[in-house]
C-alpha cells in the first residue's frame, strides 16, 4: 500500500511517498522525499506506526496514521503546503 503527496517549501515542490505494508502482514514501510529514504521502520507485532517523523528541506515533518485500525496515513509539514496526489 502507500500514499503520495507533494509538499510546496517556498516555492519548491518535493514529492513524498509512503510505501507500507498492511496491519495484517508486516507493517514495515518507508518515507521517500524526491525518490530518497527519508525514513524507515521495520515489521512489529503492533503494526503500522501511530506517527512518524522526518524532515524535508530542514522542515519538521510527520507521517500520521488516521484511527486506529486504519491503513490510511496524513502529511503534516511545518511552513510546507501538503497536496495528495
Amino acid at each position: 500500500m502507500g500514499r503520495k503527496w507533494s509538499v510546496d517549501i517556498e516555492g519548491t515542490k518535493y514529492v513524498v511517498e509512503a510505501r507500507y505494508g498492511t496491519i495484517v502482514t508486516s507493517g514495515s514501510g518507508e518515507v521517500l522525499v524526491d525518490g530518497k529514504v527519508a525514513d524507515a521502520w521495520g515489521s512489529s507485532f503492533w503494526g503500522l506506526p501511530q506517527e512518524r517523523s522526518f524532515e524535508i528541506a530542514g522542515r519538521r515533518a510527520v507521517l500520521r496514521r488516521r484511527g486506529v485500525v486504519s491503513q490510511n496515513f496524513e502529511l503534516f509539514v511545518v511552513g510546507g503546503t501538503v497536496t495528495r496526489l
